[in-house]
């Protein structure tokens, strides 16, 4: 199969208000590096949305909005001595980031940046659990999920222009994954 796929972007605006989107996507039949120099079960697409806006109701003020989704599908890669494998993975993530600006004077700068960004990853064995050698892997009944939320609050100020600020971050991770050894000669 050979590689295709598309991307663009659009902005428009104002002296108060800007808007950018760009997305783009793409699918192939060697997806990722396979383990073989032959092409065996390397199917895979991937697609993102990405969208920034910024809004500034006076002088002294602006507003940010910063929007990112995007999907991953694709097949793993089978070598030689694993042919009846057909393992998948599906990749999803979005992410939410506000964000606000005050100007206090020319020297002094207040920023405040909130985030929250989720990545869920969904594994798919094969449906025979003795195809998949020499161990089969599953996972269920949940996603392995990694999610990320904090705020980001920098101040800038002074004669020489310094920066300080605090940043808190939580990464939460939930995984379900399930193993079995298919192979007696393991």
């Amino acid at each position: 199969m050979e590689p295709r796929g598309f991307e663009g972007g659009v902005g428009w605006g104002g002296p108060k208000f800007g808007n950018f989107i760009a997305f783009s996507g793409s699918r192939s039949g060697h997806f990722l590096d396979t383990p073989e120099i032959a092409t065996i079960h390397d199917i895979g697409n991937t697609g993102s949305l990405f969208d920034r806006m910024d809004w500034q109701p006076g002088g002294k003020d602006v507003f940010h909005l910063n929007l990112f989704a995007a999907r991953n599908w694709f097949q793993i890669p089978n070598s030689f001595d694993q042919l009846s494998q057909d393992q998948r993975q599906r990749v999803l993530t979005w992410s939410i980031a506000p964000g606000y600006q005050h100007t206090f004077s020319g020297k002094t700068l207040l920023t405040v940046n909130p985030f929250v960004r989720r990545d869920q990853l969904n594994f798919y064995g094969s449906r025979d659990p003795f195809s998949d050698a020499p161990v089969f892997a599953a996972q269920k009944p949940l996603p392995h999920q990694l999610r990320r939320e904090g705020r980001h609050r920098p101040r800038s100020g002074g004669a020489t222009n310094s920066k300080s600020g605090t940043q808190i971050q939580q990464t939460r991770l939930l995984e379900n994954f399930q193993f079995g050894v298919t192979d007696p000669n393991v």
